[in-house]
């Protein structure tokens, strides 16, 4: 299949959160493929186009040295490598699609992946001080994996299968977050990426930005207030803060902006003036 939106969802919660979801996929691509893997009994439906079972783990072996975790992280890697669509834009359960995602399926055309900006700098100390992570400069950011597309080729088989390596090897003592392990392959080179903009993968829980003239194309995060209102926060005519604030933050920044403001107003009164009573030469 050419193009199609694929979920990971393992366990009757997660697969409640996918349902609603792709429900809103639907709601802006009423075409556009869905395929679930999971390891919940369901056959296909009106969310679903295509079910896949979830492939099978031995916990014993495969998490002996992995962070304790009810489903850990990486568990959602290895699925990737079967999608059955050659362009495939991966959704965590937790997101809430806003605005069409079309233009994903066409930067894959010169892309292997594309990426979405994680709001961290480091998420855990093991990412400064252990190597291969503390090789990699602090100006090559951090990446969140709620929203990853790419296209069937060598280089993303081998990225997946790169970044599951790196998980095991570098990263399941420490947690079972896969996103260090994604940015150290991004870092490697394994394949060529493209990272999106900010609006393409809000985290609704911390206060976000919507761009001036942009709109949030993806929630990120288990809030169904913003869900609801996801389409109010569209084309701001200047940047748009969503969210509560710390006191201090507010502040600083309402201060810079009254400040500014009275700046200007200075400078418009003083060349006013100046209109009125020139200087003499």
């Amino acid at each position: 299949m050419e193009k199609g939106i694929l979920y990971v969802a393992t366990g009757a919660k997660y697969l409640a959160e996918a349902r609603v979801s792709a429900r809103s996929v639907k709601l802006l691509h009423p075409s556009l493929s869905i395929c679930l893997v999971t390891d919940q009994h369901i056959q296909p439906d009106e969310d679903f186009d295509l079910v896949q079972p979830a492939p099978s783990f031995n916990k014993e072996v495969s998490e002996k040295f992995l962070a304790r975790d009810s489903v850990a992280y990486y568990r959602k890697i290895s699925p990737l490598l079967d999608s059955p669509f050659e362009k495939t834009i991966f959704l965590d359960s937790d997101t809430f699609v806003g605005a069409p995602l079309d233009d994903l399926f066409t930067l894959l055309d010169s892309f292997d992946l594309l990426v979405t900006p994680a709001h961290v700098v480091y998420d855990y100390r093991f990412e400064k001080e252990e190597e291969p992570f503390s090789g990699i400069p602090a100006a090559f950011g951090q990446f969140n994996t709620g929203l990853l597309a790419f296209r069937r080729s060598a280089a993303s088989k081998s990225f997946l299968n790169q970044w599951l390596e790196n998980y095991r090897t570098h990263t399941a003592r420490f947690t079972v977050n896969d996103q260090p392990a994604f940015r150290l392959t991004l870092f490697q080179g394994v394949a060529s990426f493209h990272v999106l903009p900010t609006h393409y993968n809000i985290i609704s829980w911390v206060p976000f930005i919507v761009p001036a003239g942009g709109q949030i194309v993806m929630l990120h995060g288990r809030n169904p207030w913003l869900q609801k209102w996801v389409h109010s926060f569209t084309r701001p005519d200047r940047p748009l803060i969503v969210g509560s604030l710390p006191i201090r933050t507010a502040l600083a920044y309402h201060g810079a902006r009254l400040l500014k403001a009275l700046e200007q107003t200075k400078s418009k009164l003083i060349g006013k003036k100046l209109k009125k009573h020139p200087k003499e030469p």
